[in-house]
């Protein structure tokens, strides 16, 4: 070979061995350096642009405001403060996004190809592209309405309210509530400070206001659960309202020696109808039948027809509610009172009574009703897809009688509405505590109510933590008043 081609090309391999260690320096010992620089700039980019608003209907209850700022120019706001953070969550330059503001980062920050014409025109003209908006389901003055009773109960405590046809959520309140803007503000020192305001309020004892008590916890649900239970006995087992139930004062389920009572003295008789046991609210009525009529299988199947198991997607993500352990005799009959290990979420809650009102279809909650550009025009609609049948026509029909009958003539009476067909189901859960700490008992209500045409409405439950005496005719009361809203129009 010609010396001077050698030289050259050992000089070549010099070169690139330097370069590759270079480059592998920087890679392993330099790389969060590195990246940390892009991050910071890829930061200082998102906040150059304003990110999309989100709306209930035309209420914006997220927004991004123009500052003086050298590096962070526009700033996140919460106009509507305590009631939506649920829905909004937050957006922070230091903590993230959570709730809408993560679920719909990419529509919001203009990165969804749903945007593709934006992107276009932000080229054309040497622009950057601009954030898209997300348009909820929430009605505003509802969820306002929903917010200020839970706050008016005096306890933690969650509503949700459905449209029994379509699956949007009209709203999702969760008390106490709290303003994300602190949090999502371009200072540092008040960011850092709200943060540390909301961290306190966390763990056992605390308010934990970022916490939504509709679909990030679940908890005992008392006597609603005996709704599940009466659409297996009806579905599975051909009872209808008026079959003949046992009750009485008492019951022992085999292998155990803890008796099942009623709350008072309400259900003596030997016998009632299944209406009037369930207007009772007989929990000797529904310990018994699940022990001694319906297998395990029966009745966990029924709930899972009702979404148990499930994680919804509104596209807000819930924990999935949980029948627990049913196959021993004594297990089973707390648990068809709504005891023993069985957790539920108010907006698990809410989907049972707007199946039942829907005639037997449960629709999937949703919470998105458009996505736009930043002009306001719609690129996607929200779904309003089918989970399928819970069950048939026939038995939605039966258990809308028997509800009707709480109302009418049972423990729900404060849900009544002058001139509307209500239905539902109260419902009272004790909490588990020592002999020498007894906590007060949570409080239920879900239902439904028909229009003036007898189509369904509105479904609706509400759930009231540790209220105590009194607690599910209070839930019962707030649910009545919120479905009024709708069916009066005054919630638009």
């Amino acid at each position: 070979m010609n010396p001077a081609l050698r030289r050259t090309g050992v000089l070549a391999l010099i070169l690139l061995g330097a370069l590759i260690a270079q480059v592998t320096w920087v890679g392993f010992f330099h790389h969060d350096d590195y990246q940390g620089q892009l991050d910071a700039r890829a930061l200082v980019s998102e906040y150059s642009v304003p990110r999309g608003q989100i709306l209930a209907g035309d209420t914006v209850i997220a927004q991004s405001v123009e500052t003086d700022g050298d590096f962070y120019v526009y700033e996140r706001q919460y106009p509507e403060g305590d009631a939506f953070a649920n829905i909004t969550g937050y957006k922070s330059f230091i903590y993230g996004a959570t709730n809408l503001e993560e679920a719909e980062n990419s529509i919001l920050n203009g990165s969804s190809s749903l945007l593709a014409f934006d992107d276009f025109w932000a080229t054309v003209k040497k622009d950057q592209k601009p954030g898209g908006n997300v348009v909820t389901t929430i009605d505003p003055a509802l969820q306002q309405a929903a917010y200020d009773a839970l706050a008016d109960s005096g306890v933690k405590g969650g509503a949700v309210v459905i449209d029994p046809q379509t699956g949007q959520i009209l709203a999702q309140a969760s008390y106490p509530g709290w303003n994300p803007t602190d949090v999502s503000s371009n200072d540092g020192d008040t960011a850092t400070a709200a943060w540390a305001d909301l961290i306190a309020e966390e763990g056992e004892g605390g308010d934990n206001p970022a916490l939504d008590r509709t679909r990030s916890n679940f908890y005992p649900p008392g006597s609603t659960f005996k709704t599940i239970v009466a659409a297996a006995l009806i579905e599975d087992m051909g009872a209808d309202a008026d079959t003949m139930v046992p009750a009485g004062n008492e019951y022992t389920a085999p292998n155990t020696d803890h008796t099942i009572t009623n709350s008072s003295d309400q259900c003596p008789n030997q016998e009632y109808t299944l209406a009037e046991a369930f207007a009772k609210s007989c929990n000797t009525t529904f310990a018994r039948l699940c022990v001694e009529e319906l297998s395990s299988d029966q009745i966990a199947d029924m709930a899972a027809n009702f979404g148990f198991g499930e994680a919804f997607q509104t596209p807000l993500t819930s924990v999935a509610s949980e029948t627990g352990d049913l196959s021993e005799d004594a297990f089973r009959a707390q648990a068809c009172i709504g005891q023993q290990d069985v957790k539920e979420t108010v907006l698990q809650n809410a989907i049972i009574a707007a199946t039942i009102a829907n005639g037997g279809e449960r629709m999937e909650p949703q919470i998105i009703a458009a996505l736009t550009d930043s002009k306001g025009e719609t690129v996607q609609n929200g779904p309003e897809d089918s989970a399928g049948r819970a069950i048939d026509g026939d038995t939605a029909e039966e258990l809308q009688k028997i509800m009707e009958g709480v109302v009418d003539n049972g423990t729900g009476s404060s849900a009544a509405i002058d001139g509307y067909t209500v239905g539902g189901k109260t419902g009272t859960a004790e909490q588990s505590a020592s002999s020498e700490n007894t906590l007060p008992d949570h409080g239920w209500f879900h239902g439904w109510a028909m229009d003036k045409d007898g189509e369904p409405a509105v479904a609706v439950c509400v759930f009231l933590d540790s209220y105590g005496s009194g607690a599910s005719a209070k839930a019962a009361e707030i649910s009545g008043n919120l479905m009024e809203q709708v069916l009066e129009g005054n919630g638009e």
